[in-house]
């Protein structure tokens, strides 16, 4: 069996890292390269993960450990990670998230079963008050995971809870744009599947994913519109990429920022920021008026567009009243 690069990124994880750390160090699958980046973590979580090594020495001799010179953000750790692995295939896991201890061996197995380039898991969301499991849609082909990934109802599209081969990052110039820190995930997975050969799944749950950590990005949405902005960035990187691509694909990517852009506005709302609603509002007339002219009254986008900041926070509720009595908003 092949080696595995496992890539953590490590920033503010000192109560998530040493369950994180053991979840990988006790994993079945033996030939592990392990590659931590320590993104000027101000805690001690690389304290805690370097005393986690001393009940595993068969592992130590695996572990690499990264230090940036400064805090450089999620997208660079995860780059400076990709730069270092020297596996022929790789798997992201969160330090604040953990795996199943059979993860990498049920994905390998699936992948030197069908030769498949990206090989995809099924996942659990860990909450204060239980675990719930999550199902990956059902795809057996790369158009079909393509056309998931770019469904606003297919759930997460995140890169991690996957086994993905090293050369599509490096052969494609695949790297994450320093300081896009939300949204990453999405991209870095769209081109990913785009260039695989194919793609497979298993339908195992493997990965573990932590939604306690109130210091994550998750969390900070609310208080942090510029992470929205960030997702937004994405979402035009991505129509940029497929705009000499097929058809099919310029389509959805369009699309994808249709829905990026009404989903910001219904959470403005819906967390009781009218600074950011009204600032989606000005740079849809003003920057995005593309889209705004393209999707048609009847989008869901121009509906919630044309309700204030109030309605638009009871948006399910309201939505034929805003449709019936509110009138255009003029973008002039």
């Amino acid at each position: 069996m092949y080696q595995v690069s496992i890539l953590v990124p490590i920033y503010g994880v000192e109560k998530y890292i040493e369950r994180c750390a053991r979840s990988l160090f006790e994993q079945t699958y033996e030939n592990l390269e392990y590659i931590f980046v320590d993104d000027c973590t101000p805690d001690k979580s690389i304290e805690i993960l370097e005393r986690v090594m001393e009940d595993y020495p068969n592992r130590k001799g695996q572990v690499r450990i990264i230090r940036h010179e400064r805090n450089r953000g999620l997208a660079a750790a995860r780059n400076t990670a990709l730069d270092a692995a020297t596996s022929p295939f790789i798997s992201h896991v969160d330090s604040d998230d953990y795996l199943s201890l059979d993860a990498i061996q049920l994905l390998v197995e699936k992948q030197v079963e069908t030769g498949a380039d990206i090989v995809t898991g099924n996942y659990y969301s860990v909450y204060s008050t239980g675990i719930k499991k999550r199902f990956e849609p059902e795809y057996k082909t790369k158009r079909e995971m393509m056309r998931q990934l770019f469904s606003p109802r297919s759930g997460i599209k995140s890169i991690w809870r996957r086994l993905i081969r090293l050369s599509i990052y490096n052969d494609h110039h695949i790297r994450i744009v320093e300081g896009v820190n939300y949204g990453e995930d999405w991209l870095q997975i769209v081109l990913l599947t785009y260039y695989s050969k194919n793609v497979a799944k298993i339908n195992d749950h493997i990965y573990y994913y932590n939604l306690t950590n109130v210091g994550s990005y998750v969390y900070s949405i609310p208080h942090a519109p510029e992470l929205w902005h960030q997702s937004l960035k994405t979402a035009f990187f991505v129509e940029h990429f497929f705009s000499d691509k097929e058809p099919e694909y310029q389509e959805l990517s369009r699309r994808a920022i249709t829905n990026t852009l009404k989903v910001r506005m219904s959470l403005a709302a819906k967390q009781k920021n009218k600074a950011f609603f009204e600032d989606m509002k000005h740079k849809i007339t003003t920057e995005y008026t593309k889209y705004y002219d393209e999707i048609g009254w009847n989008n869901p986008l121009v509906r919630a567009f044309m309700c204030n900041y109030t309605l638009n926070g009871f948006y399910r509720r309201t939505h034929a009243f805003c449709q019936h009595l509110l009138v255009p908003l003029s973008r002039k």
